[in-house]
């Protein structure tokens, strides 16, 4: 196969291939279920559409409905790609760092206490840490 196809054709054709054969070992919740309905029915004639006419040639074809599942790549991979592109476009040019503090409730509360030098010891323990 010389061209490629999209990432959602091929979900549905991995769900159509594969799923009846995983339901007969594995349960399926509903909202399992529904995803994988919808996804199968994705810009299919089971959602319907609308008829459409170029107006150069005079071709015709239907554009069908897609099913709007959050968790359908053919519907919201174009959107999840425009959201990330809009968080990069809002990252500053400086390197990130993620840091992240486990402690106990009252230990937390202890250390966001405003008077707490440990707060400032952890925070600056923290700080330290990152590669310069």
């Amino acid at each position: 196969m010389n061209s490629f196809e999209p990432l959602s054709a091929d979900m549905a054709r991995v769900i159509q291939q594969f799923l009846p054969a995983y339901r007969q070992r594995y349960k399926l919740s509903a909202e399992q279920a529904s995803v994988c309905q919808s996804i199968l029915q994705c810009q299919t004639e089971a959602l319907g559409g609308e008829p459409v006419q170029c107006s150069a040639c005079g071709y015709e074809q239907v554009l069908y409905h897609s099913c709007g599942n959050r968790h359908c790549p053919r519907c919201k991979q174009r959107a999840s790609q425009q959201w990330e592109e809009k968080q990069l476009d809002a990252l500053l040019p400086v390197r990130y760092y993620h840091l992240v503090f486990s402690a106990t409730a009252p230990a937390l509360l202890y250390l966001l206490h405003p008077c707490s030098r440990h707060c400032r010891m952890s925070l600056m323990a923290g700080v330290n840490c990152i590669p310069k």
